[in-house]
């Protein structure tokens, strides 16, 4: 038996068989041997589920996969379940995020493994800790749009801190491994919760983070990605508006309203398990006062570019 630590992978799945066969040869190529994938379908009718099939037979026994469930949970409550399964059994100290169309490099569970203990190492293991790191961006074929996901977002992960990630997650699911400390404070996932990257990312300003600003993974755009990546220069973000004025606006006042509510989630969590709550509630009374009274303070709660900060403070409430 390897002495290697126990990584549980978390894999979601929905009609993801264009893409999936090399996401899990690249699993099959990690450095770090000892993990188990753990994977949630959540009503795929392509292929995948048959992929997935073959591939239990290739991982011989470091695979599990959860019996079928109907479709129309989400990427939210497909993860969750995941996050459920693994805490459940109880047996990895560790867990990491993984997307269905993606390509994982060789070392990544072994670089965001060591950066999580070494967070581990300085405020304890029982302090919510999560490390996530840089991506390249890739298109359909894996040739490169961009080699850094940061750059091309115009986000600074290292710089953000517990405060700005109540408004902007910058920590990015896929690349993104953390410990069990936080995997049980995380569970369940509220309502309010925005995705449940960003739930974990916001509980981890409890505990520790890190962000390695190295890629280790090709993070594959196809156009039917949850999320994704878009190019945030001026010129495309003014093309969008142009397309789409009244859709951009729509969808920033819920995103204002969503933060908001999951700010109000976060801090009835940290008190329910008798954690400091007070930058979220110092946060939440800033989010209650007038656009004048934000207006030279805005940049402390809002990163990210200028026109990102204005029109967050401009629109939200």
């Amino acid at each position: 038996m390897s002495a290697a630590p126990l990584v549980d992978i978390l894999l979601a799945t929905y009609n993801g068989a264009a893409f999936l066969a090399p996401q899990l040869d690249s699993l099959l190529a990690q450095t770090h041997a000892n993990f188990r994938l753990i994977v949630s379908d959540d009503g795929s009718s392509d292929d995948t589920l048959a992929i997935l099939r073959r591939y239990e037979r290739i991982f011989e026994g470091r695979m599990l996969l959860l019996p079928p469930q109907p479709k129309g949970g989400g990427v939210i409550r497909n993860f969750e379940r995941l996050m459920r399964a693994s805490l459940d059994d109880g047996s990895a100290a560790w867990i990491a995020f993984c997307d269905q169309d993606d390509v994982w490099l060789p070392e990544k569970t072994a670089r965001l493994l060591a950066a999580v203990q070494a967070l581990e190492a300085r405020v304890g293991t029982d302090a919510p800790c999560l490390a996530h790191s840089d991506l390249t961006v890739v298109d359909e074929q894996l040739q490169v749009i961009s080699p850094s996901f940061a750059a091309f977002q115009r986000i600074e992960p290292a710089q953000v801190n517990a405060r700005t990630l109540l408004s902007v997650n910058q920590v990015t699911g896929c690349a993104t491994l953390i410990n069990r400390a936080l995997l049980e404070l995380a569970l369940p996932l509220p309502p309010d919760a925005v995705m449940h990257d960003w739930w974990l990312a916001v509980l981890s300003g409890s505990g520790a983070r890190d962000y390695l600003p190295e890629p280790l993974m090709r993070y594959r755009q196809h156009g039917r990605n949850q999320i994704g990546a878009r190019d945030r220069g001026l010129p495309s973000r003014l093309m969008r508006l142009a397309r789409d004025g009244g859709g951009v606006l729509k969808r920033v006042r819920q995103l204002g309203r969503g933060t908001r509510a999951q700010a109000e989630a976060l801090g009835r969590r940290l008190r329910d398990n008798g954690l400091d709550d007070g930058y979220v509630a110092e946060y939440l009374a800033w989010r209650g006062r007038g656009r004048l009274a934000r207006l030279f303070t805005y940049r402390t709660y809002y990163v990210g570019p200028e026109l990102d900060r204005l029109s967050r403070w401009l629109l939200w409430k």
